[in-house]
């Protein structure tokens, strides 16, 4: 048998019938033409449109506006009617709002307060009860409380962590479904989710008697700003800040606790 190389790079040997015959017989294979290339898809992709999830997330926004600014209060709403956002309401949220399906999903998603429901999850309980896990709140006692409270409420309230919710000054607190409890002890988060409902929200100031007390005293003694502002005007506020800088501020390392003009880069 006779051989001869392949190529002048390439060292292995290879008989020349065996070549032959391998040329020979070799067959190219032709893929069938697919039915309907290039042709538009009947339905969208991701998760198709439930009818009755629809019609439900219309008829709770009702005449509201559908503009994305107001994709998170068309959210707490479902949350609030459903006690959850189920994936059927969320994908119907997103055609009814004309928004993207992602879009939504990731508004979703990103606020502890929004209990998202996948296709086969079990809904979560009625009540939940979240434990601030801030640096200010474990101080105080939250992370006892996080691992007292699941035994004293039952597997019928879920007991999670949760960031921050804006109380330091009242730490430890515990927000039992929608109520924040300041300096919350387990004796009095077990009482209020005992009775099963939201007490009265606490009385706040309102703007007359915040002005009446004194406030925006500062504010109101300004010069006009904007297109009225003049010369004076430009020096009382220039005078004004340069007052609020010269107060005596406690110095940390780096100038922390200093007012920004005064911090070393």
């Amino acid at each position: 048998m006779t051989y001869r190389e392949l190529s002048p790079w390439h060292p292995r040997p290879v008989a020349l019938e065996s070549r032959t015959n391998l040329m020979q017989n070799k067959t190219i294979a032709i893929h069938p033409v697919k039915t309907g290339a290039g042709r538009p898809r009947a339905t969208l992709k991701g998760r198709s449109v439930d009818p009755a999830a629809l019609s439900e997330v219309q008829a709770l926004l009702g005449a509201a506006p559908r503009r994305a600014d107001l994709l998170i209060e068309h959210l707490h709403l479902l949350q609030d009617r459903y006690g959850q956002l189920s994936a059927a309401h969320l994908a119907a949220l997103a055609l009814e709002m004309k928004l993207a399906q992602a879009e939504v999903f990731e508004v979703a998603t990103f606020y502890h307060h929004f209990d998202v429901v996948r296709e086969g999850e079990a809904s979560p309980p009625a009540l939940t009860v979240r434990v601030c896990a801030s640096l200010s709140c474990e101080l105080a006692g939250a992370k006892n409380l996080l691992a007292r409270l699941p035994a004293i409420l039952g597997a019928d309230v879920r007991v999670i962590p949760a960031p921050c919710v804006g109380r330091c000054e009242q730490a430890p607190v515990v927000v039992v479904g929608q109520n924040p409890v300041a300096h919350a002890t387990a004796d009095g988060v077990r009482m209020l989710a005992a009775a099963g409902s939201r007490p009265a929200p606490s009385r706040r100031t309102g703007y007359a008697a915040y002005r009446k007390d004194g406030g925006y005293a500062l504010l109101a003694g300004a010069p006009p700003a904007g297109a009225n502002a003049t010369r004076s005007s430009r020096r009382w506020k220039t005078r004004r800040c340069a007052d609020w800088a010269a107060r005596d501020f406690p110095r940390g390392a780096n100038g922390a606790s200093s007012p920004p003009s005064r911090r070393r880069g």
